[in-house]
């Protein structure tokens, strides 16, 4: 077999992730966020839904489902957040790179998106946050007196 002189042969690996300090960094920084926005926001619904707690604690309601409503409270506040986030993220960051690439005779752009540390955020860090609720949510209330 004879090969031109000029002929060359390249082998491409495709996408290799590297494990950097940025992007851990990052994922801290949005698993921070995520916990405490949840939290904030739970410790709000929670004192919203006082009355009803105490209402469920009145008819006899176990102890347990204070703490049920919480974790699945703080679960779904987390994640809508998370995911609107990183819709919100990836969006621009898609176009910013198609613009970048639109010129003449530019290559196309090639998208790639962290996808472990995405699926880590959206789906993972809202069901740690609602179990941390749950088990940080206490148990029973004290009932008040009625005004009415």
């Amino acid at each position: 077999v004879r090969l031109d002189r000029f002929a060359t042969l390249e082998v491409e690996r495709g996408y290799q992730p590297t494990g950097d300090a940025l992007s851990l960094a990052l994922t801290g920084f949005a698993a921070l966020v995520v916990l405490g926005a949840a939290g904030i926001a739970t410790g709000l619904a929670a004192a919203d839904s006082r009355q009803d707690q105490a209402t469920l604690a009145a008819v006899g309601a176990p102890p347990r489902i204070r703490r049920s409503m919480a974790g699945l409270q703080c679960t779904l506040i987390a994640l809508l957040g998370a995911l609107l986030g990183a819709v919100n993220g990836f969006v621009p960051a898609v176009g910013l790179l198609k613009s970048r690439a639109s010129g003449f005779g530019a290559k196309p752009a090639l998208i790639t998106a962290p996808w472990g540390e995405l699926l880590l955020i959206v789906l993972v860090l809202p069901v740690v946050a609602g179990l941390l609720a749950a088990l940080l949510t206490r148990s029973r209330i004290p009932l008040g007196r009625r005004l009415s």
